[in-house]
């Protein structure tokens, strides 16, 4: 039986309890994505808009059911944009495996072209023979003492080079991958107590907002919740709801971000309504990523140099649920504190993904009315 070095990568994802693949196909990826894609193997491919956003993605799916995901980056790891949402996995003990490929005949698959210290372990696997020891060895280091990501460099050659063999899942799972590691990263935050379910998963933006929003609703009970810890990296919590909802559809998944932290990823949005997820996004608009922390002071009325402000001052902000709407999602504005319960409830009953821009004061500490 003669596999290509795609199908051994497909069937050894299956064996090691991979269930989607997330990414950016380059040209030196196609025959593992059509591995993925061929009958047997059955591998969702969600296919991100930007490619840090596709391990921030695998990042919350791991936190939300403790399994990992594979990763697809267009480029080698030494030249990705992926690089630092690698770090915050790293940092915050997710797993994930990041495989990356290139094209011999135009030189971006040469060894110089790698990260070191970005992952637990980076492997170049030189040859088709090599494939399946190494992808065993990777789900095995994985979970080997502190979890983390582990990355494998798979040039597009060895992807679609054949070589006869017969591979039982046995080969090719690791030795811990019936023992995977229980829920991560449940602490407590502020929950939204009245409409919520007891089992909704709550993904929070940077640590400034966590501390903002138990302020704006006081009325939370708290419940556990999902965020960045070592590394706080902005643009984590679109594709880390995402990740969420696709490894627990059955539960409410609910984003909640600052308005600078969702300019970072918003374009993820197109993933959940291509895969109709019903991710509810909450975007705190206060015209400012700084402002949330109040650790600026105002001079002599000139705005603050981490607002978002047009040349005379005045605040500047998108209109987060029209560019939601464009994009496919039910979305609404609250300006005032009585629309808060009406929007989350619609937002949370609807069939899609559905974002509610909530319209705050440039501090955080002022009226909230």
């Amino acid at each position: 039986m003669k596999l290509t070095g795609g199908q051994i990568v497909a069937k050894a994802l299956k064996a090691n309890g991979v269930d989607y693949v997330a990414g950016m196909p380059g040209e030196g990826s196609w025959a593992l994505v059509e591995a993925l894609l061929r009958t047997g193997s059955d591998i969702p491919f969600i296919h991100v808009i930007q490619e840090q956003s596709a391990v921030h993605l695998a990042d919350g799916y791991f936190r939300a059911c403790g399994r990992p995901m594979a990763i697809l980056l267009p480029a080698p790891l030494g030249l990705s944009k992926a690089l630092g949402a690698i770090a915050v996995a790293l940092a915050d003990a997710s797993a994930m495996l990041v495989i990356t490929g290139g094209d011999a005949e135009r030189g971006v698959d040469s060894p110089g072209f790698t990260a070191t210290g970005i992952s637990k372990e980076h492997v170049r696997v030189a040859s088709i023979e090599q494939l399946a020891q190494a992808l065993r060895q990777a789900f095995d280091t994985m979970f080997s003492g502190r979890v983390g990501p582990v990355s494998l460099d798979i040039p597009a050659a060895v992807q679609s080079a054949s070589v006869d063999a017969s591979l039982s899942p046995a080969t090719l799972r690791a030795n811990n991958a019936g023992d995977i590691p229980p829920l991560m990263a449940l602490r407590p935050l502020a929950q939204l107590s009245s409409v919520l379910e007891g089992d909704a998963l709550l993904m929070v933006g940077t640590q400034s907002l966590q501390e903002t929003v138990s302020e704006l609703f006081p009325d939370y009970q708290h419940r556990g919740h999902f965020c960045t810890t070592g590394a706080g990296a902005l643009g984590w919590a679109v594709p880390a709801a995402i990740g969420a909802k696709l490894a627990m559809p059955a539960r409410q998944v609910v984003c909640a971000v600052s308005d600078g932290d969702f300019l970072q990823s918003m374009q993820e949005l197109a993933v959940c309504v291509m895969h109709s997820l019903p991710v509810v996004f909450l975007v705190f608009n206060n015209s400012g990523p700084e402002s949330l922390s109040d650790v600026q002071v105002s001079l002599a009325g000139q705005h603050r140099a981490g607002e978002f402000s047009l040349p005379d001052g005045k605040p500047y902000s998108p209109d987060f649920a029209g560019i939601a709407r464009n994009f496919g999602l039910d979305a609404w504005r609250v300006e005032h504190a009585s629309q808060l319960n009406p929007a989350f409830i619609k937002a949370l009953n609807s069939k899609g993904p559905s974002l509610v821009e909530i319209i705050t004061a440039r501090s955080s500490r002022t009226s909230q009315s």
